[in-house]
């Protein structure tokens, strides 16, 4: 059997036959097909993939960006990230009250000071990406 060059996991018989999955990344892109999808129909070029096979879940989180978005987890991953899309963001609405509340260099966690709200990364991290959208 074979498996994902990115993940190691074995590659179910779909992912092995797809076109989608072989021909396009032999060539060095991945071309998005998900219907309904807002990026259906786009392209992007990935050297570093070129004849190699993913799974279905490798090829969405490369395709998306999503293991370069690293925000999740803590602050400093967010202001990576903001940084690498170049939005200068030193202050948050709290999603609660509307208070604005100072997004930390570092940490987990952030407390609205105004009404006691917890404020994950992860937060800010999905606002930002709607807007970017």
């Amino acid at each position: 059997m074979e498996c994902c060059t990115r993940c190691g996991k074995q590659l179910e018989w779909h992912e092995q036959k797809m076109a989608f999955w072989n021909k396009q990344l032999k060539k060095g892109f991945i071309r998005w097909y998900v219907i309904g999808s807002r990026d259906m129909g786009k392209r992007r070029e990935f050297p570093q993939y070129a004849g190699k096979k993913l799974c279905q879940i490798c090829v969405h989180e490369v395709f998306t960006d999503e293991i370069t978005m690293d925000a999740s987890t803590d602050f400093a991953g967010l202001q990576v990230f903001l940084k690498q899309n170049k939005i200068v963001m030193s202050a948050y609405n709290c999603p609660k009250c509307n208070g604005m509340v100072d997004i930390p260099k570092s940490g987990k966690l952030l407390i609205c000071n105004h009404c006691g709200n917890p404020i994950k990364p992860i937060d800010i991290h999905e606002k930002i990406k709607t807007l970017l959208t």
